[in-house]
């Protein structure tokens, strides 16, 4: 049940990513789009690592 479970939620998951690449291809032809990305992508590492590095002391 778990192989099936965890087969059938990969597959969702890249289907809907696929089907949401799709959707915001207009979006996404703009590089001041992809620098929000980016930015917010390193923004959310930061905080994870901030977070990490406050519980290891």
């Amino acid at each position: 049940m778990f192989v099936a479970g965890a087969a059938s939620a990969s597959l969702l998951w890249f289907l809907m990513l696929a089907f949401a690449g799709r959707q915001l291809q207009g979006v996404f032809a703009k590089p001041v789009a992809w620098r929000l990305l980016d930015g917010l992508t390193g923004a959310i590492m930061l905080t994870l690592s901030f977070w990490l590095w406050q519980g290891l002391e």
